[in-house]
This record gives C-alpha cells, sequence and structure tokens, in this order.
C-alpha cells in the first residue's frame, strides 16, 4: 500500500466512525516491542554544490548503488492511560559500491571524469521518537494524530583511490533533525486481524518535503504477539541554495510484534 492507500484508508475510518461503538479498543497491552523487516527499493538523485562544482548524481545508475536492500529496524511503543502512546524507533541503513562511471560528475565541488574508478559509501541512521494521542476509540479500532522528530544522521563518502598524482577522498557528514505531524488508523474486521495505515510528514514549502507512509495487514494468533505485513513509503524532496536531494525508499516489509 502506498501513501495514496495510506491516506485513503485513513480517510475511510473518519468517515464511517460514527457507526462505531466508543469502548476503548482491545488491545490489552503496556509495552509492544515490534522487530521489522524491511525491502525497500531506492531511487534517489543528490547534488552537493561547492565552488560553484556539482551536479546531480544517481546513487543507482552513476554509482552503482544496489537499488534494492533489505534492512532490520527496531520499534518501540509504550501506551499509557490508554490513548496515550510513546514511540521509539531506530532503523540503520548502508550502501556501498565500486564502479568505473561513465559519465563526468561532480560532488561538492570534485570533478570524477569519466572512465574513473569511484568507490562510494552511503550510511543512514534513522532515529525517531514521537507522541500519539487517539482521539477516537471504538471496539473495531482507533484513529489517532502524532508528533514525530526524526534524526537522520547521513555520511557520503566518494573515493577515487586511482586518481595521479593524488587520490580523491571526499566525504561529507551531517545530521538533521525532521519535525513531523501524521495521523494514524487501524480496522479490526476481526477480532485478531487488524489493518493499519499510517502518514506523517513536513512541508517545507520552496524547500520541499518530507512523507513517511505505511498500510500493513496484522494477525495476533495469540493475545501477545503478532505477525505483520505491509508496504511503506519514506520520501525526502529537499533544495537549499543549488543543493538538492530527491531520495525515495519504498517496498514491502514483514514484522514480529511482543507486547506486555
Amino acid at each position: 500500500m502506498k501513501k495514496g492507500g495510506c491516506a485513503v484508508l485513513l480517510l475511510v475510518l473518519v468517515l464511517i466512525w460514527p457507526v462505531f461503538s466508543w469502548s476503548q479498543v482491545g488491545e490489552d497491552y503496556n509495552i509492544e516491542i515490534e522487530g521489522r523487516y524491511w525491502m525497500p527499493k531506492l531511487d534517489s538523485t543528490v547534488k552537493v554544490v561547492e565552488n560553484f562544482l556539482g551536479t546531480d548524481i544517481k546513487l543507482v545508475d552513476d554509482l552503482g548503488f544496489d537499488d534494492r536492500k533489505n534492512f532490520a529496524e527496531g520499534r518501540l511503543q509504550i501506551k499509557f492511560f490508554k490513548k496515550h502512546k510513546f514511540n521509539l524507533s531506530y532503523l540503520p541503513m548502508k550502501w556501498d559500491a565500486d564502479k568505473i562511471i561513465t559519465r563526468t560528475i561532480e560532488f561538492a565541488g570534485t570533478s570524477y571524469t569519466v572512465g574513473t574508478r569511484v568507490q562510494s559509501k552511503l550510511d543512514l541512521n534513522f532515529y525517531k521518537v514521537g507522541y500519539e494521542y487517539d482521539f477516537l476509540a471504538g471496539k473495531v479500532g482507533f484513529l489517532g494524530a502524532g508528533i514525530d522528530v526524526l534524526v537522520a544522521n547521513v555520511s557520503v563518502a566518494l573515493k577515487a583511490p586511482e586518481v595521479l598524482p593524488t587520490p580523491i577522498d571526499e566525504k561529507e557528514d551531517t545530521t538533521i533533525p525532521i519535525p513531523m505531524i501524521g495521523l494514524i488508523g487501524r480496522l479490526y474486521p476481526f477480532k485478531w486481524v487488524n489493518l493499519t495505515a499510517k502518514i506523517s510528514g513536513i512541508p517545507l514549502g520552496q524547500y520541499g518535503n518530507v512523507i513517511d507512509a505505511e498500510g500493513s495487514l496484522n494477525i495476533n494468533p495469540i493475545k501477545y504477539v503478532g505477525i505483520s505485513g505491509g508496504y511503506r513509503y519514506f520520501g525526502v524532496d529537499a533544495k537549499y541554495n543549488d543543493n538538492s536531494l530527491d531520495f525515495k525508499l519504498n517496498g514491502p516489509f514483514v514484522s514480529l510484534n511482543i507486547r506486555f
């Protein structure tokens, strides 16, 4: 389910909510630990300009990054006073490549000419902390709103070890906090089966936007253990001065949930 599907499901929950019973949803836990395995496709173009040198670089086509990789994510949710939830997550991701480039590229003021062997690496760590309040809750689901802060730790390195007389070795590191607001909805068509959708993000005006959206089917074969399968989309479209980033990850995930 892509970002549009998540928005549609949330809209449906809002429209049909008057038929719900107003008793608290039957999710009897205080702590939920989730281990997730995400299999996204990478689609990204980056431009870093320094001293007027910088071109659009496609991480997959130009540098040779794998367009599909698998990543493990850990999530923790603490529920208190029935409708309040505190969320934490950590998602580390890493790509690397070694390729003889087929066109001249410029990165952070350095030019890499066609035919140069370029060794590249991207380390991306997502730390997310947030608060959720389920303002509508019934026997068959809930609808809530949340505030998150996504801290993205980014490290990009490009090397050209065979360039003479001096090999090229460039690295850019940055840590960016991104505040996000969003909606989450859950619908129980059966007692131990639910459909969940969440969408969050922030509009940055002329500087772009950030969107994180997912939809999932969740099955609880026993009371305190659940398994899930779904689809997640994460996208950043950012522009600042002559620098730009068009970064997209989207793909299916599976997860195991343990509750206490």
